[in-house]
């Protein structure tokens, strides 16, 4: 398996857990606010024998389980095995995913506790609202077979999150997924992440994008009640809290 990095403890990854984070290398996408653009270079990280992750995450005895980044981890061929290892020292294990391929997320499901779906942009409109934002020529029925996959899935705890960046997205972005979530009955989580610049954007890209501010994300989610999921936002000026 192609690794960027491992960080043996966090608290900020999954959330009310302790988990150490392994990063892969290489995605499918391409956007430009991307904060892990270093993981995007194939060469970037070296090579791990998935025995090797496990001898060291069986040694932590600080942790309650695995959160599996990237990069997009189902690039990866390793992938399913070493999420199958991982549960027989029974470690509790997450994988985040752009979505593109559910025939992966489906053999995963048996291995795993919970999927984080990074849902980049609106899935509607033939596609092409989320071919501006990944700069990618992706068919957005696979990223809804994942979610439907998923969905169907018991004991699977499953968070979709959107990055909200100014600039970038719209309100109607946003409202969009809210309702498109609302119409298939999603039922886990929604998190909208307020965009920061970090290096990983790069200084070429940095006069793209802005931070939205809470108050501005919040003033989206101001006529939406009764739905059949919770919304979280993570920002700077409030960390992590369920907004409706």
């Amino acid at each position: 398996m192609r690794i960027g990095g491992i960080i043996d403890v966090s608290t900020k990854d999954w959330p009310k857990k302790v988990v150490s984070v392994i990063f892969t290398i290489g995605c499918n996408y391409k956007c430009k606010f991307c904060h892990n653009k270093p993981l995007l270079d194939p060469t970037a990280g070296e090579d791990w024998n998935i025995n090797s992750i496990r001898n060291r995450i069986e040694k932590n005895f600080l942790i309650d389980g695995v959160s599996i980044t990237g990069g997009e981890p189902t690039l990866q061929i390793d992938i399913i095995p070493l999420c199958k290892i991982l549960k027989e020292i029974k470690k509790l294990v997450s994988v985040d995913t752009n979505g593109s391929h559910p025939e992966i997320i489906k053999l995963l499901l048996p291995y795993v506790n919970r999927i984080a779906l990074d849902l980049k942009a609106p899935l509607e409109l033939n596609g092409n609202r989320l071919k501006q934002i990944i700069i990618t020529n992706l068919d957005p029925q696979k990223i809804k077979d994942t979610i439907k996959i998923v969905q169907s899935s018991k004991n699977i705890q499953f968070e979709i999150r959107t990055t909200y960046v100014k600039k970038l997205h719209t309100p109607d972005d946003l409202k969009s997924i809210i309702n498109y979530l609302k119409k298939i009955d999603f039922n886990g989580d929604y998190v909208i992440q307020q965009y920061q610049y970090s290096d990983g954007v790069g200084e070429n890209n940095k006069e793209l994008f802005e931070e939205p501010s809470f108050e501005e994300i919040k003033d989206i989610l101001n006529n939406y009640e009764n739905l059949p999921y919770k919304i979280y936002v993570r920002a700077r000026e409030i960390g992590y809290k369920q907004i409706i």
